[in-house]
């Protein structure tokens, strides 16, 4: 999977880490979570907005592992942005990964517009 001019890892390795890059002014980090029962598209109360939540994973009776997807205008790291953080969920899956990674493109394109 690529992110215009950026190679996604295989599913397997959001396993154990988390994958943080950057892309024409694009900041984003993508890692697995659990994501409780009940929760849909965005995560409430963490101080970003959301978008639509298409390809988004909605939640069921029991926690899930899901991506979870952050994207911010850059230069800064997460920790010390003051840019608007933009969150998503995508189901834990190669599928969920590549709309992940449609959405990070969409992301960018934004960023772009407003540089």
């Amino acid at each position: 999977m690529a992110m215009t001019g950026i190679n996604l890892y295989s599913i397997d390795y959001y396993k154990k880490t988390v994958f943080k890059g950057s892309y024409r002014g694009l900041c984003f980090r993508i890692g697995r979570v659990e994501k409780p029962p009940g929760e849909s598209g965005s995560a409430p109360g963490e101080g970003e907005s959301g978008g639509d939540s298409s390809g988004a994973v909605d939640g069921g009776e029991e926690a899930v592992d899901v991506l979870r997807v952050q994207a911010w205008k850059g230069p800064y790291v997460l920790e010390k942005t003051d840019e608007e953080i933009f969150t998503e969920y995508f189901e834990y899956s190669d599928d969920g990964l590549g709309k992940a990674n449609e959405w990070l493109e969409d992301k960018q394109r934004e960023v772009a517009m407003d540089m």
